[in-house]
């Protein structure tokens, strides 16, 4: 409402509810902090980007903590630009907080970008439901299958959605664990390049059989084996920003999420045969 402060406008459904004023503060101001928009609590709408205000209609609807979050065409009226930093905004908002939501769209890109199941309806009736994985390697009908047809595999999928996490070449960081610990473990597994984490799953980094052997004779530590390639990608990179990245590094790039926490790898082959879907599908 124009007439209404950002922070107001948040605890409308709250002052509906007959929520005490103070209470109410407290959530639409946490609200506002999930969104990105606590430094705007006192503007007022005009003075707001068409994002921002998209943004204050999120966070009022997170202020009241709902079991389930209705979005019927919720960004459809945006920019592109702007609807695609909604559509981020939301698939890491639901991560960080596991809120159920459910949202309507005509757009299939979208869908596939926010959805981790879809539901796809046809006169009325679903006609399936599964990950978008699941619905394209395996439509239900031919009208899953045109509705599925050109849709571009290298901008919907990210990393997150093909890494994967195998113990081979995995080594924790723990005291005592040093390069040739490391390098027993590498040649023990075949392996030429191993993936280091430590204690909370954060990623340190990337070791090579000859940076170990290095280490191991100027005696210096595990730290000193890292090596400089390949450097993580962010879990939520598409596929088609991968290519370049995938394709020059010695070996499988590994993937980590927002907190640099590792979630897998993405070899050159694991790329292309994702990306190879497409052709499979379309054809």
């Amino acid at each position: 409402m124009p007439h209404m402060t950002v922070l107001d406008n948040t605890a409308f459904g709250m002052e509906l509810a007959g929520i005490n004023a103070e209470e109410r503060r407290e959530k639409a101001l946490d609200a506002l902090r999930q969104v990105g928009l606590e430094n705007y609590a006192h503007s007022y709408p005009d003075e707001l980007s068409g994002g921002m205000r998209q943004r204050v209609g999120l966070a009022r609807a997170l202020a009241i903590n709902p079991d389930i979050l209705l979005m019927d065409e919720a960004f459809s009226a945006l920019d592109p630009l702007i609807r695609t930093e909604m559509q981020d905004e939301l698939v890491k908002l639901q991560a960080k907080h596991q809120r159920t939501i459910v949202f309507i769209s005509h757009d299939l890109d979208e869908a596939m970008r926010i959805g981790d199941r879809i539901a796809i309806m046809q006169n009325g009736e679903v006609v399936q439901v599964g990950t978008p994985d699941e619905i394209l390697n395996n439509p239900a009908n031919d009208y899953v299958r045109t509705f599925f047809r050109g849709v571009d595999i290298s901008q919907v999928f990210s990393a997150k959605d093909i890494a994967r996490r195998t113990p081979n070449g995995l080594i924790r960081k723990t005291p005592g664990f040093g390069p040739r610990s490391a390098l027993k473990l590498l040649q023990d597994e075949d392996r030429e390049y191993g993936y280091v984490i430590e204690r909370g799953n954060k990623f340190v980094g990337a070791v090579s059989i000859d940076s170990l052997k290095t280490a191991l004779t100027q005696q210096q530590g595990l730290d000193a084996a890292l090596i400089d390639a390949p450097l993580a990608v962010d879990a939520q990179t598409p596929l088609s920003e991968l290519l370049s990245h995938v394709g020059q590094a010695p070996c499988a790039v590994p993937v980590v999420d927002e907190d640099q926490q590792y979630v897998g790898i993405i070899s050159k082959g694991m790329l292309l045969r994702a990306l190879d879907r497409e052709g499979v599908n379309n054809g």
